[in-house]
Order: structure tokens, then C-alpha cells, then sequence
């Protein structure tokens, strides 16, 4: 019994070593041309993998694209270049042979079961410089400011700023040249790099003598100098206007259309290559800024009282720019390069600047309703009716923007046929002023059609009194129907 146990544990152990042998000589013929068992690249297990599959799949998942050069340029501006943007990719094939390669024997998949073999890899660059090139000529950048021995210098009228100077002879970009350079660092990189990428400079003085080059002055081109400098300083003058909530600036945009200019549109330049003024446009300038500000007899929108948008035209309520005095001080001022601010000169001023020039304090008639209201800083503290000029024979206050220009108490108002006393009188426009009328029982209605006034109007007594202690000479008076 004992020699058969023996004899059938022999068995056993011969059987097993068969089978073990089976197993690792198929296992070697399975895995001879792929990885076997326990070997990790870039995180991928790749066992029964080809160096082919694996080396595709560590392609399809790097990203190119994030792999970008910057260049610097001479004006300091930084350009990015992604490289798979020209004609750069990845190849992982020789490294990944290499790893399958490294099988020390037949039997090392057994250890690589208990311990796996982990590699990372860096990808091997492939490039096609002719690609590279091409699209390198491309770029905008490398268009712009390229040498040309036919480039100068030139003074330009800009859009926005006045005249400005071109000048085409500095750092001329070599673009051949700078093509060449930046691809031959590309590859340079690429090969030698690992993935760390360095900037391309071109601003570095090593590379401006490859990449850049400048054209020498001409005598030419050093009177159009002279004459920019004669042109900056002319342009150099700058007056704000204020207009209340408005503003006009002259800047150099507003200057440089003051120069004077031949036949041909070229600026005039007097011997000392300075710009001539050109008076007549600034002239001009200052029948602008009357135009646009002025106000005097302009059609006004108005909110009434009862909460109308009523439109009114004329009247001597308003700004009136002193154009003659107005020109004069910006001449001096120019002559003299004074630059400042300035409120302008006015024939005629109104209580408020601007837009609304109004304002919020004003003695507001409207005559189809027959009633007065007078505004103090927005707040109505008066209403009354009126009588106003009797339309049955054409006497009709005329609607229009008029100011209290003048004040006076016992007053004897006279005119064809009559001489009335009155107690307050404040002039509006011409003969037409708002006064009391102690013979007048009623007021308000339709009363002005058949029995009005001479144009006036008429206000009760004891408002009139009050009204002529509060408004001021200057208040706006706006009448309308």
C-alpha cells in the first residue's frame, strides 16, 4: 500500500509538471509578439496587445493641440503657435517596441504577475517642416511690417485722431528669415525638449539682427519729420467748451481740421514747417458751436402743468453765443497754446445751461386754459387765473419762451387811446408784460376772446403782488396755447 501511494504521488508530480510545461510553452507561443501579463504604459494595460495597438491608442489620446510655442515679437506682442496646427503629431511606435522588447526571458510574465512592470513614456515628435513653413507664411503677424526698401515715413489723416505719422522704416520684420529661424527652433525643441517648450524671442538681440531690419533716413523723410513735429504741436492745443450737462472738446481731431490745405488737400507749411491756420474753418468751429447750443427762439417741448407735451417756438428766452468775441478768444487762445476750459461768451443767457436750459424755476402761462402757475425749484407755489390778450381783435398774446427782463412798480402803461396805472409790471417781450388789473371783477374763462387785454397779462391783485416780490429778472416765462 505504501510503495502505491507512493508510486501514484510520483505520477501526480510528473502530470503537473507536464501540465505546467504545457502551459508555459503555450502562454510563451500566446504572447510572443504581444505584451504579456502584468505591463502597464501611460496607465493602458496592454497585455495581448501589439506595440502597434498600444502605440495607437497612446497616439489617438495626447493631445496635440495643447502643445504650444510661444513667439515674442519685436514690439513685445506675444503670438501662440499650437502645433498640431502645423504639421506636428505624435508617434509612440519606437518606444512601445522597445518596452516589448524588453523580455528578459520566457518565464518573466510568471513574476510580472506578482509584479507588474509600469512604464511612461514620452511621445516622439513628428513634424513636416515644409508644412511648418507654409503656414508660418500664413500668419497675419508675419505679413504686417514686412521690409520693403520702397517704405517711408508719412503723415496721414486718421478716423479719430487727428493726423498721425506712418512710419514704415523701422524693425521691418525679414520674413524669410524669420520663417526660417522660428522653424528651425520648432524642430530644435522638439527634438531635444521633452515637452517643455521655450519661447522663441525675436525681440532678443541675437535674433533682431536675423529677424528685423531698418531703412535709413533720406533728407526726404527727415523734412516729413520736421514737419510732424510742426503738426503734433499744432494739434497739441485742447479747449473743453461746458454747456451745463454738455460738454464740446477740442482735441486733436477738431485741431487738425483747422490746418489750411492746398488744391490737392496737402497741409500748408509755412517756413518753419509749421501748419498753417487755416482761420476761416475755426470760424466756422465757433458757428458750430452756435448752431448746436444756442437756444434762443428754438422750438421747445414742454410739459405743462396739466400734463401736456405742448411744442413752442421763438421768443427771447435762451443762449445766445457771442460769436464775434467767442472766435476771438479762441484765436488768442490757440496762438498762445492756452489749452483749458472755458464757459463761452453769450449776447443773450439763459438761467440754466444745457439741454434743459429752463430749468425748475419758471412762470408758466398757458393761455387756452387761461391760467398762471409759477414753479420755485420744481415746486408749484402759485396758481392763478389770468386774462390774456383779446383774440376778438387780434390782440392775442403770442405763444413763445420770453424771460422777466424787467421790473417796476406804479407804472402807468400807455398805448393808442389809453393810459392805464398799475401797481406791479414785469416785462416779458416787447410791449407785453404781466401786471395787476384792479378793473377787472373776473378772471379766467373765455373772457380774453371778447374783452382781453391789450396782449398783457392780466393777473389779480394780491397774486400779482406776491408773484412780483419772488420772480426774478431772468426767470423763463413760457406761454402757449
Amino acid at each position: 500500500m505504501k510503495k502505491f501511494l507512493i508510486g501514484l504521488f510520483s505520477m501526480m508530480c510528473v502530470v503537473a509538471a507536464l501540465v505546467i510545461a504545457a502551459v508555459i510553452t503555450l502562454n510563451n507561443i500566446y504572447y510572443e509578439n504581444v505584451f504579456p501579463m502584468g505591463v502597464w504604459i501611460n496607465g493602458v494595460y496592454c497585455t495581448g496587445m501589439t506595440a502597434e495597438e498600444v502605440s495607437s491608442l497612446l497616439e489617438n489620446s495626447y493631445d496635440v493641440h495643447e502643445e504650444q510655442i510661444e513667439i515674442r515679437t519685436i514690439d513685445g506682442s506675444i503670438h501662440k503657435l499650437a502645433l498640431d496646427e502645423y504639421g506636428v503629431s505624435v508617434t509612440y511606435t519606437s518606444e512601445v517596441k522597445s518596452c516589448l522588447e524588453k523580455r528578459e526571458n520566457h518565464y518573466r510574465w510568471l513574476k510580472e504577475i506578482a509584479f507588474p512592470r509600469k512604464y511612461n513614456l514620452l511621445p516622439a515628435y513628428v513634424y513636416d517642416t515644409d508644412a511648418m513653413k507654409a503656414k508660418l507664411e500664413e500668419l497675419d503677424w508675419m505679413n504686417e511690417r514686412c521690409y520693403n526698401p520702397q517704405n517711408t515715413v508719412s503723415i496721414v489723416k486718421s478716423a479719430a485722431a487727428g493726423y498721425i505719422l506712418i512710419d514704415e522704416t523701422k524693425d521691418l520684420l525679414l520674413k524669410e528669415d524669420a520663417v526660417e529661424l522660428i522653424c528651425d527652433e520648432i524642430v530644435n525643441q522638439l527634438t531635444y525638449s521633452d515637452g517643455q517648450f521655450e519661447m522663441i524671442d525675436l525681440s532678443s538681440e541675437e535674433n533682431q539682427k536675423i529677424c528685423y531690419k531698418s531703412i535709413p533716413y533720406t533728407e526726404k523723410m527727415k523734412d516729413t519729420l520736421s514737419k510732424w513735429e510742426g503738426v503734433n504741436a499744432f494739434q497739441s492745443f485742447r479747449m473743453t467748451y461746458l454747456f451745463g450737462d454738455r460738454a464740446e472738446i477740442i482735441d486733436e481731431n477738431v485741431v487738425a481740421d483747422w490746418m489750411a490745405l492746398d488744391d490737392d488737400g496737402n497741409i500748408i507749411f509755412d517756413e518753419n514747417n509749421n501748419p498753417v491756420l487755416d482761420e476761416t474753418v475755426m470760424e466756422e468751429y465757433v458757428a458750430y458751436l452756435s448752431a448746436t447750443y444756442n437756444t434762443v427762439g428754438i422750438e421747445r417741448e414742454f410739459k405743462a402743468t396739466d400734463g401736456d407735451i405742448v411744442k413752442i417756438s421763438g421768443g427771447s428766452y435762451g443762449n445766445e453765443i457771442d460769436e464775434k468775441a467767442e472766435y476771438s478768444f479762441l484765436l488768442n487762445a490757440f496762438l498762445n497754446k492756452e489749452s483749458g476750459t472755458r464757459v463761452p461768451q453769450y449776447i443773450s443767457e439763459a438761467k440754466e445751461k444745457g439741454s434743459d436750459d429752463i430749468g425748475d424755476t419758471y412762470i408758466e402761462i398757458d393761455m387756452g386754459s387761461q391760467h398762471m402757475y409759477y414753479y420755485i425749484d420744481g415746486e408749484l407755489v402759485m396758481d392763478t387765473p389770468v386774462v390774456t390778450g383779446n383774440s376778438s381783435r387780434g390782440w392775442d398774446t403770442p405763444a413763445k419762451v420770453c424771460f422777466v427782463y424787467f421790473k417796476q412798480r406804479n407804472r402807468v402803461l400807455r398805448g393808442a387811446n389809453y393810459a392805464t396805472p398799475v401797481k406791479y409790471w414785469m416785462a416779458v417781450d416787447g410791449h407785453i408784460g404781466i401786471h395787476d388789473a384792479t378793473w377787472r371783477k373776473e378772471f379766467g374763462g373765455e373772457i380774453y376772446k371778447t374783452n382781453g387785454s391789450h396782449g398783457c397779462i392780466n393777473t389779480p391783485l394780491d397774486i400779482m403782488s406776491e408773484l412780483y416780490e419772488l420772480a426774478e429778472v431772468g426767470t423763463p416765462v413760457i406761454m402757449f396755447y
